[in-house]
């Protein structure tokens, strides 16, 4: 008879995870062949973990491959898998803690996931500060183009019809040649902006924004303001280097407290979680963000999408709200939205942005509810 034992941690009994016994009768040795082999297997397995072991903050690579060869020498021979050989309470007596081995690789591996998940959320991060950075810069240059063209003008009118002719000509074609050198300086940075907005584009496809990671709203299952407030500066971000369009939806539950005081707090959020799963279904791309923003309020970012586009999505919202009733228990509920869009306007603070959004919000509402309202240009 052969047994492999697995002791549980904290208790005092010992367990059998499997018994094998040879069959007398015709001398086969199979099973405690079979066993062998796969002792020598998890032994190979767990060499292997060792030697491509990495460092973590809670460890070197060097000692955890000592940890791993431990418990390859433990699972082949039954020592100790302490440090210390004279701790080992089953050296010798061929019986494994299995329990405890599952533990100690489980326990490694929960260990490698925390390690490389920071590891991409800080790469992501120093990715955004650099773009942040960037599209600062940009919008600065942009400010002082745009005195160096005032300046050029002021020259030109100074020297209108005050100077010499030979001197308003050589001023003049100075005048000029500073213009064209600024247009040029122009397309250079915006070709280079490009080719940087396309790469950044590709990272963002590769990494994503580990939404996973970011905490969401327990009652929608959507992101909740913080994710949003980080999203938005990273869509202005983005849009201000790849100059591609993005639309900024605010989107309020029409006369939400009376579906309160009529129906009760737990109908409230019944209607709420619903909301959430119809605007989901309504803008699936994987670039559309839907996230609470407090209360009875959503918002939703669309990159890479004019006026148009998020007007026509907002419409069909609007549309979908309209046409089925919301549930709660065994009643029906009549609901509607109302939908501040709003373009982002390049040079555009985040700020502005949403203030935009949310003014256009307020009209809908002023204007008799459940309707869309997509804000104008003025900043």
């Amino acid at each position: 008879m052969f047994k492999l034992w697995s002791s549980r941690k904290g208790q005092g009994d010992e367990v059998a995870v499997q018994e094998v016994t040879q069959d007398s009768g015709n001398g086969s040795s199979a099973p405690h062949e079979d066993n062998e082999a796969a002792v020598e297997t998890v032994a190979k397995i767990l060499r292997i973990l060792g030697r491509h072991a990495f460092d973590l903050d809670k460890g070197s690579a060097e000692s955890f491959n000592r940890e791993f060869e431990r418990w390859a020498r433990h699972v082949l021979l039954g020592t100790s898998t302490s440090e210390d050989p004279e701790a080992g309470a089953f050296a010798g007596d061929g019986r494994r803690n299995w329990g405890d081995l599952c533990q100690f690789v489980n326990r490694h591996r929960q260990h490698e996931k925390t390690y490389v998940v920071k590891g991409f959320q800080d790469l992501r991060d120093v990715i955004w500060t650099f773009t942040s950075t960037l599209s600062q810069a940009f919008t600065q240059d942009k400010e002082h183009d745009g005195r160096m063209d005032s300046h050029i003008g002021r020259l030109r009118a100074a020297v209108d019809g005050k100077t010499p002719e030979e001197m308003k000509r050589e001023v003049l074609a100075a005048a000029e040649g500073l213009g064209k050198l600024v247009e040029d300086r122009r397309q250079q940075q915006r070709a280079r902006m490009e080719r940087l907005g396309d790469k950044l584009k590709e990272v963002e496809a590769e990494l994503g924004y580990a939404r996973e990671q970011m905490t969401l709203d327990p009652l929608t299952q959507l992101y909740n303001r913080a994710a949003l407030d980080q999203h938005i500066e990273r869509v202005s971000a983005l849009s201000v280097i790849s100059g591609f369009p993005a639309c900024l939806l605010m989107i309020d539950i029409d006369h939400f407290k009376q579906v309160n005081d009529t129906y009760g707090h737990r109908a409230g959020d019944a209607v709420i979680r619903q909301l959430a799963d119809r605007t989901v279904l309504t803008f699936p791309r994987k670039t559309d963000f839907v996230a609470r923003y407090g209360g009875e309020e959503f918002v939703v970012l669309l990159q890479d999408s004019s006026l148009e586009v998020g007007r026509g999505l907002g419409e069909r919202l609007l549309e979908a709200v309209r046409q089925s009733l919301f549930q709660h228990e065994d009643q029906e509920l009549e609901v509607t939205v109302s939908v501040g869009l709003a373009e982002l306007i390049s040079g555009e603070s985040s700020g502005s942005w949403v203030e935009r959004a949310d003014r256009a919000l307020y009209e809908a509402k002023q204007n008799g509810r459940n309707q869309l309202r997509a804000a104008g240009v003025d900043l």
